[in-house]
């Protein structure tokens, strides 16, 4: 193993200028750039800041104009804003459209997008009201949402990462009733708490169809210790009937906890 005084590393090169650039002078080459993703540019912009829009990377096309290699939504987001004219930039020198698409790939290819997870924690972090109350609902229902995903798929019972299905759930409800929703997994203890059984107690206790003939505590009882079998018989339900699995699932643990009811009524 090579130590640090071993380590032979690549030239990077001449240092870029860093500069403030006219926004106006600033172009995308539809060569290699991706479309506009509008619903992000609208994001960028409805929460533009100067603390979180980091410094675009350009290549110098001629004629003192630019082609953005790396941030074209965040350029189109500064183009719309009123109050902006000036933006921070990383300019390197490259020959050519090739030699800029080259240095795109290189940008994004290492680049590890930020999951729903990590984010999640950030928010945290930051006090985010919406992150803070799903967490106060999980903690009263009994549901510990982990930081990362369980080591070799070990988890014990209650816990879960399905943060963006969770989120969900309490966007949608009140916070006592996403409880409710949640309580019931956690007491059929459940491990992991997937997505899918979010998705398939949250239809079984609120929709119309089902909620009135739906004892929460009926319902656990009938998936605690069952859940891998049944997991697996609404995989071939969903397959059979060409049906969404969290919707098999509905049906599968709906049945069980009606033939639960008729025996012990």
């Amino acid at each position: 193993m090579n130590t640090d005084s071993e380590m032979t590393c690549r030239d990077p090169g001449p240092l870029p200028d860093l500069d403030w650039i006219d926004k106006g002078l600033i172009d995308v080459d539809p060569a290699y750039q991706r479309g506009l993703d509008e619903n992000r540019v609208l994001k960028i912009l409805d929460w533009f800041s100067w603390k979180s829009f980091g410094a675009l990377v350009l290549a110098k096309a001629g004629d003192g104009r630019y082609h953005a290699i790396d941030g074209q939504h965040r350029l189109e987001a500064a183009k719309r804003h009123p109050s902006v004219t000036l933006v921070p930039c990383t300019i390197i020198e490259t020959d050519g459209t090739v030699a800029e698409a080259e240095t795109f790939v290189a940008v994004n290819a290492n680049r590890k997008n930020v999951s729903p997870l990590e984010m999640f924690w950030a928010e945290l972090a930051a006090n985010d009201e919406d992150a803070l109350t799903v967490r106060q609902v999980c903690e009263r229902a009994g549901i510990r949402i982990l930081r990362y995903p369980g080591s070799n798929g070990s988890y014990r019972p209650g816990e879960t990462v399905a943060i963006a299905r969770l989120r969900s759930l309490v966007g949608r409800h009140t916070a006592m009733r996403a409880r409710q929703v949640l309580e019931v997994l956690a007491n059929a203890e459940l491990a992991p708490v997937t997505g899918l059984q979010i998705k398939a107690c949250e239809q079984l206790m609120t929709d119309p169809e089902y909620c009135d003939q739906i004892e929460p505590e009926a319902l656990a009882d009938a998936i605690r210790g069952n859940a891998v079998m049944l997991d697996d018989e609404a995989a071939v339900f969903a397959a059979t009937h060409r049906m969404p699995k969290w919707k098999a699932l509905v049906s599968v643990w709906f049945r069980k906890t009606r033939k639960k009811r008729r025996a012990t009524s």
